[in-house]
């Protein structure tokens, strides 16, 4: 058997049955989604239907879906391929089901129960995929991929506002007109497909639709492109709701793959983008570390201080896995779900105002994302080498992974010069210049285009100084 697809296979299988997954779970996501659509409007129902399916689902179990799920807006708003049209379907009535599951455990049990990595990868295979190349959720990397969708979603929302209704068609004819070669200029200078690709056009019903277009955006109604906005927003809102997650503040996530590229010997052959079974793993030990019960002190732009925890964590007791019993009013959820809150607010402004909504150029959610408070004093090389010296040895220290991922970075020494242990201290030795390539990266990108007018100046500065 190859070595390598053994190691593939045995990584899938992790994800598949470890019982400690590396994000808030669906229920967390969905909880905080919800309650921040509640506070961010009174009048659009928390019901958003399918573009193309009759299927409805909250905005916050479409935060819950988006990334982890589901790999693009279009995969999660569109309609499915009509061969396998009735499984689909099912598989999303059924991740409904897990989601509602999840919530209910939250609000009424002590300890956290609700569909685990497998029931989801059952009714999604694409989740152990996503779980495994999961760049977009981590330090840095989750506010860019914020930005990028918001905006998005801010388009398509500002779409929606030059839409007419069929009543404003007829009442305000000369309004409906300017404002519909508005929108035709907005559309053609996007960079969307004029038309779908021809194998979409003559078999609809046995392809999916891949990719949004042009032609269909001038197609759909007002209403719908209200939901095509919410749909995506709630995509960036997923990633949003990441940052407040402990064990994403600072994880060099795509560093440690470049650590690990550089002792795999077979590296320059490997097809993969993304991820593999021992950086998996070692990003799991640092995730873990920080997203522990104690949690990590933090800060944002606006001032205010606070302490963050990590999955399965956001509605339990300090210091303990025991859930609380208390949701809306739970002081963790004070902040992610005010972000939202926010998020949604510019969303509902620009399809009620178009351009004129935004007063500032900052996105107000990122005002509440937060940062590490003294981060030079409690680096996470630091956090490290004491959470060893407390385990007395490494062999110890790295069982904060979970069981499996221990059993997988083991074996994978197998293809390595090195012992596991030696593995692992050559990692934590390279910790600080890891950090200070993940500060270089953010320095660099945060001035591109785009980015650096979307960030408040606290927290670009904090991310600056990550350690």
């Amino acid at each position: 058997m190859n070595i390598r697809f053994f190691y593939s296979s045995a990584v899938a299988f992790s994800f598949l049955f470890s019982s400690t997954s590396i994000a808030f779970d669906a229920g967390e996501h969905a909880l905080i989604g919800d309650i921040g659509f509640t506070k961010a409007n009174n009048k659009y129902p928390n019901s958003i239907k399918n573009l193309e399916v009759d299927i409805s689902f909250s905005y916050g179990q479409l935060i819950a879906m988006s990334g982890d799920m589901y790999i693009s807006v279009e995969e999660i708003s569109l309609d499915d391929p009509g061969f396998f049209n009735g499984f689909f379907n099912r598989n999303r009535k059924s991740l409904k089901k897990c989601i509602e599951k999840e919530i209910e455990a939250i609000r009424t049990k002590e300890i956290y129960t609700g569909c685990d990595d497998l029931d989801f990868a059952k009714k999604k295979i694409q989740y152990v995929a996503l779980a495994h190349d999961n760049y977009s959720h981590f330090a840095w990397h989750n506010i860019k991929k914020y930005i990028e969708l918001h905006e998005k979603a801010l388009w398509f929302a500002k779409l929606a506002h030059l839409k007419c209704t069929k009543e404003q068609e007829l009442s305000e004819k000369e309004k409906c007109s300017k404002n519909r070669d508005t929108l035709l200029d907005e559309v053609a200078g996007s960079d969307y497909r004029t038309k779908q690709k021809s194998k979409y056009r003559k078999f609809p019903k046995l392809f999916p639709r891949k990719r949004f277009t042009k032609r269909y955006f001038l197609e759909m109604p007002k209403e719908k492109m209200i939901r095509l906005a919410l749909f995506t927003n709630a995509f960036a809102d997923h990633f949003l709701t990441d940052t407040f997650s402990a064990g994403h503040l600072r994880v060099p996530r795509s560093q440690i793959d470049q650590f690990v590229e550089s002792y795999e010997k077979e590296s320059k052959n490997s097809k993969r983008q993304e991820g593999s079974s021992v950086s998996g793993a070692l990003t799991q030990y640092l995730h873990n570390l920080d997203g522990s019960l104690t949690g990590i002190k933090v800060t944002n732009s606006l001032g205010d201080q606070f302490v963050i925890r990590s999955d399965k964590q956001l509605f339990s007791k300090n210091n303990s896995s025991q859930l609380s019993g208390i949701v809306e009013k739970n002081e963790q959820l004070k902040q992610p779900t005010l972000a939202v809150e926010k998020s949604i607010r510019e969303i509902f402004a620009t399809i009620a105002l178009g351009d004129k909504a935004l007063d500032s150029t900052t996105f107000s959610a990122l005002k509440h994302v937060p940062f590490v408070t003294n981060s030079t004093k409690n680096s996470l090389s630091m956090r490290v080498e004491k959470h060893i010296a407390e385990h007395g040895s490494i062999k110890k220290a790295i069982k904060s992974m979970s069981s499996e991922m221990q059993v997988i970075y083991r074996s994978s020494m197998v293809t390595e010069d090195v012992s596991y242990k030696e593995y692992f201290k050559h990692f934590v030795k390279a910790i600080p210049d890891m950090m200070k390539d993940l500060r270089m990266q953010i320095a660099l990108e945060s001035e591109e285009k785009g980015i650096s007018h979307r960030i408040p100046r606290p927290l670009i500065g904090a991310l600056k100084k990550l350690n």
